[in-house]
């Protein structure tokens, strides 16, 4: 289970985060340059890749731990169970 929250976390907060800045900068350093649309569409399309991706591997984060909590539920009512 930590191996997988690991590979969660790398994957929302360093790729989803990379996704997201690498191209922001691009915009913001390269506007005085003459860009064409299409450069830019490219780099907001990977930004907002990022941004989703970003959201998925949270959403996935919580959902884990919302599975564990469920395990350690399902384990306490079995061991009142098992005493009655």
């Amino acid at each position: 289970m930590f191996k997988d929250r690991l590979v969660v976390w790398v994957l929302e907060y360093v790729f989803g985060g990379v996704l997201v800045v690498v191209p922001m900068m691009g915009l913001v350093f390269w506007r005085l340059a003459r860009m064409d649309a299409y450069i830019c569409a490219v780099q907001l399309f990977v930004a907002c890749l990022g941004v989703v991706l970003i959201s998925c591997a949270s959403s996935m984060r919580q959902r884990m731990l919302l599975a564990e909590r469920i395990d350690t539920l399902a384990e306490q009512v079995r061991e009142l169970s098992a005493t009655s």
